[in-house]
């Protein structure tokens, strides 16, 4: 996995878990990583938090939300753009544009 995806990783987790398991969670690969993701999803599907498929709504609200808070304590401006990056080819994808 590639170096600067895990730091965003691992800071994101920050928020929700302790340091070291979010390092321990933003760095797992292969079948570690399949059986954390497996049993995470379980969870959520017990306990109806499964997320809803994007919609163009959902991804717009969230670029917005990107432009509106201030994520300069939380993210690095390559880790911000990788972010909106997302957002906009979930986007493209959804309205069936094919980004160039």
């Amino acid at each position: 996995m590639d170096l600067e995806q895990n730091k965003a990783v691992e800071k994101a987790l920050q928020g929700v878990i302790s340091r070291e398991a979010s390092h321990e969670l933003a760095n797992l690969e292969g079948e570690p990583l399949k059986e954390a993701f497996n049993l995470i999803y379980e969870q959520a599907s017990f306990q109806n938090l499964l997320p809803k498929e994007p919609t163009v709504k959902s991804i717009l609200n969230e670029l917005y939300d990107l432009t509106q808070d201030n994520f300069s304590d939380t993210f690095t401006i390559t880790e911000l753009q990788y972010l909106i990056f997302e957002q906009v080819e979930m986007l493209a994808e959804l309205l069936g544009i094919e980004l160039e």
